[in-house]
């Protein structure tokens, strides 16, 4: 049903698995350099915290969209944004496919934010509106497809970097291809809501001073998601070279097994309340930071595959608990802006964690990023678990 409770038609009702394939594909994307990281150093000579870099240039750029162009979607419309976004990608991609230098592979990072933050906001707004179950089955599909996707990234560039003769190159072809897929779905799909011409592009998120309480614990538990996202996702070439896995395909399995445990611990756990969820998510992450500072220091694989599989479980709970509690504590009227100051949290921490952690590595190890982000995540889960019960509403 729409919004004003008429009927969907066939081609209203395509844009929601539409959407559904342009989040996947795009985080697809994001996480399609992870493995292949590693490579660019050797071809290069550039050092760890030239990748921290390299990784932190797409939450920048989702970061700098969001603020400038976080009305696009309410002023042109969902599914026009997403053709937008789709574009964006394909044109990231082409850059990646060809970078001969470090700037090229920035460049390409930076596009593909840019893609990333219009997919993720038309997305979200396009599952919560139009979802046939309503607004929180929507808001847990475009989690879902988000981790899942994720997940698929390294394991496919990894993959595809072990078997073709040219890894930097073949990897991103593929993505691109696959761009095709939601492109063509989307473009054979209508529009379910009008766009509103007068909105304006470049809007002001303003958080209201009630909302602080409850949104400072969702803030901290997507702050446990992301440290796994960000070290995994820019360092996981050298967390694996810590317990001697080093091929492409090697990584790339590590940094799926945390992001497919992300996904699969969301579905698992998806009937837990917002609270608890984000309570066991970092006190989980938490043991497995600990388990791989342990296997790094120790050189143990299986103990590390362990770590990983925590770490991803516990980010998982911790994005599925925290986007539930933002759904939660927003009036309906201002769900939008709400949802994109959270954004802007999760990515300018991505952002942050990807510079620090580059910088660390460079200068001590990835086993010193490891223990790091063990307290870290020690301390977000010690916030979440007293505050929880303080701050937040009985609903949550």
């Amino acid at each position: 049903m729409s919004g004003q409770g008429q009927p969907l038609t066939t081609r209203q009702q395509l844009l929601v698995p539409a959407t559904v394939a342009v989040l996947f594909v795009a985080m697809v994307s994001s996480f399609t350099p992870t493995p292949l990281y590693p490579l660019y150093q050797d071809e290069w000579g550039i050092g760890d915290e030239l990748i921290g870099v390299a990784f932190a240039a797409y939450p920048i750029a989702v970061i700098v969209t969001l603020v400038l162009m976080g009305g696009v979607s309410d002023r042109f419309g969902r599914r026009l944004t997403l053709i937008i976004a789709l574009l964006m990608l394909l044109i990231g991609m082409g850059v990646l496919t060809v970078a001969f230098a470090y700037p090229l592979l920035l460049l390409g990072r930076a596009l593909q934010g840019i893609a990333v933050a219009l997919a993720a906001g038309a997305g979200a707004a396009t599952l919560m509106e139009t979802h046939p179950k309503g607004v929180a089955r929507g808001a847990f599909v475009n989690t879902l497809a988000l981790a899942v996707g994720s997940a698929v990234g390294p394991l496919l560039a990894g993959v595809l970097a072990s078997v073709t003769p040219l890894p930097l190159v073949f990897p991103y072809l593929a993505v691109a291809v696959a761009v095709l897929v939601p492109l063509g779905l989307v473009l054979r799909s209508q529009e379910v809501r009008p766009a509103l011409t007068d909105a304006p592009l470049v809007r002001t998120i303003r958080l209201p001073r009630p909302l602080w309480p409850g949104f400072s614990v969702a803030g901290a538990a997507i702050l446990g998601t992301n440290l796994a996202m960000g070290m995994f996702g820019s360092f996981g070439g050298a967390i694996a070279a810590t317990v001697g896995l080093v091929s492409e395909f090697a990584v790339g399995l590590l940094v799926s097994i945390v992001l497919a445990s992300l996904a699969v611990s969301q579905v698992i756990t998806r009937a837990l309340r917002p609270r608890t969820a984000m309570a066991l998510g970092l006190l989980g992450a938490a043991v497995g930071w600990g388990a791989a500072a342990l296997a790094s220091a120790m050189d143990t694989p299986w103990m590390m595959i362990v770590g990983a599989s925590l770490i991803g479980a516990g980010a998982g709970l911790c994005l599925m608990g925290s986007a539930a509690l933002i759904g939660i504590i927003s009036p309906v009227n201002r769900r939008a802006e709400i949802y994109s100051a959270y954004l802007l949290v999760a990515f300018g921490a991505l952002s942050v964690l990807s510079l620090v952690a580059g910088i660390v590595v460079q200068q001590a190890s990835a086993t010193a990023v490891l223990t790091v982000s063990f307290a870290i995540c020690t301390l977000l889960s010690l916030f979440v678990s007293f505050f929880s019960r303080r701050l937040l509403p009985a609903t949550a």
